[in-house]
């Protein structure tokens, strides 16, 4: 009985330390969440190929563009109609650029710094853009706004990825969407923020 009991607690460890292995060394890293924090790790070592891989920029635009336009844009003339197609022609590469130059030099967005003793004295965290503070590393680091749950609604080859966000200043918390889509290799791109307008608020000052 002893030798029985001894081989079923062997084959339970087993088990269970294939099935941590296979969490960790495969489910995990091939998670929507898990692209999340690679894309974040490839922001912090200014790596813009890595981050544009995971990022369709194309569709966002396009999404968005679909999505939001006729409230900008009223694309019931030609003017308005060329305007959509402008935008989701050259849009894409202009955001392109633009991320690649944040992500390899940020500090090229910084404002401008004050010009006397009094502008500086002014110019506090409340007074700060939104980009001032992510260059600096406050906008998340420092808990301004923080990301308090992910939750993954994964479908197979899509999943939708809900961040709940808190801004800490403003005592406000709103659910971010994020939809992404499966690369083939395990990891994912997004390709729509349907709740744009909220996340660039719930990130403002």
């Amino acid at each position: 009985m002893k030798s029985k009991s001894l081989i079923i607690t062997l084959i339970i460890a087993v088990v269970g330390a294939l099935a941590a292995a296979w969490y960790f060394l495969w489910y995990v890293p091939h998670t929507p969440a898990y692209t999340l924090k690679i894309i974040h790790q490839a922001v912090q070592e200014k790596n813009a190929d890595e981050v544009l891989r995971h990022v369709d920029v194309k569709s966002i635009v396009k999404n968005i563009v679909d999505r939001e336009g006729n409230k900008y844009i009223d694309t019931s003339n030609p003017f308005g109609k060329a305007a959509v197609a402008a935008t989701k022609t050259f849009g894409p590469a202009l955001i392109e650029d633009v991320m690649r130059k944040y992500i390899e030099d940020p500090d090229s967005f910084k404002s401008e710094p004050p010009t006397d003793n009094n502008q500086a004295a002014n110019q506090n965290d409340d007074n700060k853009s939104m980009v001032d503070r992510l260059v600096e590393g406050r906008l998340f680091k420092e808990h301004d706004v923080e990301i308090k749950n992910l939750k993954t609604d994964d479908h197979g080859e899509t999943a939708t990825v809900t961040a709940t966000i808190q801004n800490n200043k403003k005592n406000m918390t709103k659910d971010i969407k994020i939809l992404m889509r499966h690369l083939g290799d395990g990891t994912w791109v997004i390709y729509d923020i349907p709740d744009m307008e909220d996340l660039y608020t719930i990130t403002r000052k």
